[in-house]
């Protein structure tokens, strides 16, 4: 069903999706950049062939499928403002960051995902679930840089945030999570020590995605005595978000390696500007005298070409 809708939406033959879908790993050219702690993050950018075939996918499949109202990231209408929001009010802040977030969800995990929602994939035949599943994998894993993976990610989670939703909701804490950030916020004192616990079991016990790991060396704890922050974004003793310094850092470093960043990432900082001239109008002037008015516009867009 989903190799003939594309054969006939895209003008290609069955056995040319097959073939790319077979070397698909092989379509990719990989870079490295360098993250705030010094290492290096791999991306790997997917040929013209096979992001064409990949958008398809995202906007006929992927885009159908069920995420959590939990997920905040990769979401339309949905941005790191609203994210911070929903804490800001709260005394007490924990954050708790998912290992290898993308390469941690596997092709096993998305064949198990599709046999368990039967209904969004009714019809699709092993060829299907043959070229679904490679065209979205490199080397059988989730990667940075396809534009399938943020999406898929989101719905691959969708029965984790409802297992941690709902314990939150018990323990009367908000919960959000942003790609491989996990927030939790409350004006309660210590219950997020309990929280930090309970959602590391749900994590370990998850069947799927069955390799994802708490990275322990990230989890943070916060309070309004400190400094707050959610996702670039800092939460004042006032009950209120500001744009701190390390965001505007932030985006200027986004906006110097622009070239370099995969489609989510570019979204991820459009929305990061759209936000941040929100509350300092000024900051556009000092972009665009820093980088020039075509590059802060080409940052501003939601995708690559």
């Amino acid at each position: 069903m989903i190799l003939e809708r594309i054969s006939a939406d895209l003008d290609l033959t069955p056995s040319f999706i097959l073939n790319v879908a077979s070397g698909a790993s092989h379509e990719y050219k990989v870079y490295r950049i360098r993250k705030k702690d010094g290492g290096l993050r791999s991306i790997s950018h997917p040929s013209r062939r096979l992001k064409a075939l990949q958008r398809w996918l995202l906007a006929n499949v992927i885009e159908a499928l069920p995420v959590h109202e939990s997920a905040a990231a990769y979401r339309r209408d949905h941005s790191i403002l609203d994210n911070a929001r929903l804490h800001q009010a709260s005394r007490y802040l924990l954050r708790m960051d998912l290992m290898d977030f993308f390469p941690s969800i596997t092709e096993q995990d998305i064949q198990e995902y599709i046999r368990e929602n039967r209904i969004q994939f009714r019809d699709w035949t092993t060829a299907d679930i043959f070229v679904f599943c490679h065209l979205v994998c490199r080397h059988s894993q989730l990667t940075i840089g396809a534009p399938t993976s943020p999406a898929l990610s989101n719905a691959i989670l969708y029965d984790i945030d409802v297992r941690i939703h709902a314990l939150c909701i018990k323990m009367g804490v908000k919960y959000s999570r942003y790609a491989d950030d996990l927030f939790f916020s409350t004006s309660t004192a210590n219950v997020l020590r309990q929280i930090e616990q309970e959602v590391a079991k749900v994590i370990v016990d998850s069947k799927l995605p069955a390799k994802l790991a708490v990275n322990t060396s990230k989890t943070r704890h916060s309070s309004k005595k400190g400094l707050r922050r959610v996702t670039g974004i800092v939460l004042g003793s006032d009950g209120k978000a500001h744009i701190g310094r390390r965001l505007k850092r932030n985006i200027r470093g986004l906006i110097f390696k622009l070239e370099s960043l995969d489609e989510s990432r570019r979204a991820s900082l459009a929305g990061m500007i759209a936000y941040a001239i929100g509350f300092d109008p000024q900051f556009m002037n000092s972009l665009i005298s820093k980088y020039g008015p075509a590059k802060v516009r080409e940052a501003m867009r939601r995708s690559s070409k």
